[in-house]
């Protein structure tokens, strides 16, 4: 099975489907997207203008909850052939074992995706609020996130020191993002979601899954080693 991923360095949307990719120890090529192939050729890729984008054998998926469904039933958390070296393939469910639990892992995934990130995104301050200058976008980003992540705190870690329920899940991969981000943006370091982190990073399996800067394939039509405005 061929995997590509389109992605881009800073890109909170990406890294998530990084890390689902990591730790389902599915074998992958990255290519990064590059500011201006956003605009241009990279659209015939992907027609939104945004990464990331999964390619699986031709076919195209966008939006990195669709990519990480779509990867949940590719590669199930047993049995699959497509075991990496780096990794050890999971053994259970990443968006959950039963109706309820998956009810709550998407929800908390709804609410990063659509309640926190597309708010803050470059894309819609630029469209909203284009007097602002860029320190003062990144001031406002990070406020933003702080601010719903003390909200979302409440619905976290109720049973155990993951997100949702009694293991790793997608919502440790959104909460942990978006926190990331936050802190990107120069925001405050919250005591619980240090705390959360910390606890995946022991996890040596969820550790070395965990996105960082990869070498890359670099996808633009000039600048090869540019980097993408994250989303």
């Amino acid at each position: 099975m061929d995997v590509i991923l389109y992605s881009a360095t800073g890109s909170n949307s990406s890294e998530r489907v990084e890390w689902v990719l990591n730790y389902k120890a599915v074998p992958y090529k990255r290519i990064e997207v590059a500011p201006e192939g956003l605009k241009t050729s990279y659209l015939q890729i992907n027609p939104f203008g945004y990464v990331p984008c999964l390619a699986v054998d031709g076919h195209l998926i966008q939006e990195s909850m669709a990519i990480i469904e779509c990867l949940e039933e590719l590669f199930p958390p047993s049995g699959s052939q497509f075991i990496s070296s780096q990794f050890k393939a999971s053994q259970h469910s990443l968006i959950g074992d039963s109706v309820f639990s998956r009810a709550a892992v998407r929800a908390v995934c709804e609410y990063v995706n659509a309640s926190i990130h597309s708010p803050q995104n470059r894309t819609v301050l630029k469209a909203f609020r284009p007097e602002l200058s860029e320190p003062s976008k990144r001031e406002l980003r990070g406020q933003w996130i702080t601010t719903c992540l003390e909200t979302l705190m409440k619905q976290l870690c109720q049973t155990s020191s993951f997100a949702i329920g009694e293991q790793f899940t997608i919502a440790d991969i959104f909460v942990a993002s978006i926190y990331k981000k936050a802190l990107q943006h120069g925001a405050v370091a919250s005591p619980f979601y240090d705390q959360h982190l910390d606890w995946l990073r022991q996890d040596e399996q969820i550790a070395a899954a965990e996105p960082f800067a990869p070498a890359c394939v670099a996808f633009t039509n000039q600048a090869a080693n540019s980097r993408s405005a994250p989303r």
